[in-house]
């Protein structure tokens, strides 16, 4: 009870907002200026890019991020946000807006699969922003505990927020329910999601239930059921891309891998600014050995990824991969010809972002550049190219950094060293990049490498045999088809050079296997092996000295 002494209790007053506006145009931030001040929001922080905005948060937060969808040169909006995000520099009670004035569909998608709290098209009124922000900053109040433990990724702490919000806030239990469905399938737990999207379907038609439904059933094995789901969802939502996508993985998975690949292709062309799909189409066309689409998506991925958290080298050596694999089994000498002018032009398109990446770019590129000269015909060109930009791993190659090991072993499969691809490969972590281990699967299974690659074993260990039985002009005949056939091979090479000392010991007056056995080493002179190659070389070379 109050008495005359004493003053009535103050209620605190509500923080000032604080907002930063990421807008390159001076007129749009007048205009928000004047909108922010009417609603009462006077802090107001306003950046003209991607990178100065990205500066600004590591040094401060905000309670709103308003973020313009086109940023000029550079950075867009989505990539902004996914980048702040991924530097967990948006703080969980934080809203986010972004806001566009491009109205096509493919700009649209890309904004809102950033999933946002609110998405505006320019231009927009005082009344229309306000009433988006307010609804932003109040499903952020309410479902504070949920929001915070999304930004932790503390899974379980986000199944039990949303299981008990749920309840809590009626009007977000929808929300919470699919989120909490969508936690428990990256935890394992398909059949609790299964159970708990089923129970919410039976009262209401909701898409993104439907969606999570179909993926339960899919990581459950019951990819007909999935299949079901998801396309009985695209009916009602055919621009939800994410569906075609597990759509996809459902027919991959009972082997209609055409059906799997133009659902790809119809979400790429609904969404063509997404990574994921993308990637994915590319890896199914890689195959299914259909590297016509697999060499046009992985270009438009190049691009599309430059700027963005997404930028990998696997891209760019995947898309060269492509272009050999395409060029080889399309009997058009006119690819081949034109390998080096499309590879150099890839290679311009993401040098600078991958340069300033933590990245040894330089080495990279020489690889890419062996790989071009294999293609080519060069062999033992490309060959030195090889092994010289990888002279600082040759003793402990499982010190390569993985994408750099990933080329080098398409690289030795493309130029026909097909035991120590097989060695190198082996040093691959089980959860190394898909795409990668794609382009290795396909490569090895590829016709024409596998067709090389099964005639050249056969004539190497046939060789061996013949060695070993003492037929050395037999096994000489072997080993120097098998080179035929692996013209790099430096095993094959190694092996022909044993067999012609031992016959120009037995042949003292035969002086063509010296002349033989001599061209044979200088192919292999210079070029820096690995060190059970270099020192198997290093005796050979010095018994043939011993004859002159």
């Amino acid at each position: 009870m109050q008495t005359p002494d004493s003053e009535p209790e103050k209620k605190p007053q509500p923080k000032p907002r604080r907002i930063l506006l990421v807008n390159e145009q001076r007129s749009f931030q007048m205009m928000m200026k004047a909108m922010l001040i009417n609603i009462g929001i006077n802090r107001i922080t306003y950046v003209n890019s991607a990178e100065e905005a990205r500066r600004r948060c590591q040094k401060e937060s905000f309670d709103i991020y308003l973020l313009d969808y086109d940023l000029g040169s550079g950075e867009n909006g989505r990539q902004l946000l996914e980048s702040l995000r991924d530097q967990k520099l948006i703080p969980p009670q934080s809203v986010v807006i972004m806001v566009s004035s491009d109205s096509s569909r493919a700009m649209v998608l890309s904004a809102i699969e950033a999933e946002p709290d609110e998405y505006l098209m320019k231009p927009f009124s005082q009344e229309q922003f306000s009433f988006r922000l307010k609804r932003a900053l109040a499903r952020r109040q309410a479902l504070e505990s949920v929001f915070i433990a999304l930004t932790q990724n503390d899974l379980p702490a986000l199944i039990t927020a949303c299981a008990t919000q749920a309840d809590t806030v009626p009007r977000f239990a929808n929300f919470c329910r699919c989120l909490q469905a969508d936690t428990q399938l990256k935890l394992g737990q398909a059949k609790e999601a299964r159970s708990l999207m089923r129970q919410l379907l039976a009262g209401q038609e909701n898409s993104w239930a439907r969606l999570t439904l179909g993926k339960a059933c899919h990581n459950l094995g019951l990819h007909e059921e999935a299949v079901s789901h998801l396309q009985a969802m695209l009916k009602n939502a055919p621009l939800m891309v994410e569906a075609y996508l597990w759509l996809a993985e459902s027919q991959l998975a009972l082997g209609k891998d055409e059906l799997a690949q133009q659902e790809l292709r119809r979400a790429v062309d609904i969404s063509p600014q997404s990574v994921q799909l993308s990637r994915r189409l590319a890896e199914v066309c890689l195959l299914r050995h259909d590297y016509g689409q697999a060499k046009d998506v992985l270009l438009a991925l190049i691009d599309l990824s430059r700027n963005s958290i997404h930028r990998t080298p696997h891209y760019l050596g995947a898309y060269i991969q492509t272009l050999t694999l395409y060029a080889l089994n399309s009997n058009d000498g006119y690819h081949i010809a034109n390998l080096q002018k499309q590879v150099n032009s890839a290679l311009s398109r993401i040098r600078d972002s991958l340069m300033m990446a933590e990245f040894n770019y330089p080495v990279f590129e020489q690889i890419c550049q062996a790989r071009v000269q294999i293609a080519l015909g060069e062999l033992l060109r490309g060959k030195k190219m090889l092994y010289r930009a990888n002279q600082n791993w040759l003793d402990q190659p499982q010190t390569m950094p993985p994408a750099l090991l990933g080329e080098t072993i398409l690289a030795l499969y493309q130029l026909g060293e097909f035991e120590y691809a097989e060695s190198l490969q082996a040093l691959l972590a089980e959860d190394e990049d898909r795409l990668l281990t794609t382009c290795i699967q396909v490569t090895r299974d590829d016709k024409t490498v596998q067709e090389r690659r099964q005639r050249y074993q056969q004539l190497n260990d046939l060789g061996i045999k013949a060695y070993q039985s003492g037929e050395l002009e037999q096994a000489l005949g072997h080993f120097r088809e098998a080179l035929r056939r692996a013209p790099a091979n430096t095993g094959a090479a190694l092996n022909k050079i044993q067999v012609l000392l031992q016959l120009m010991q037995k042949n003292r007056k035969s002086p063509e296997f010296g002349a033989e056995c001599k061209e044979t080493l200088e192919v292999l002179e210079g070029i820096p092996l690995n060190p059970a190659q270099q020192d198997r070389f290093r005796k050979l070379r010095q018994e043939f000295n011993q004859f002159n």
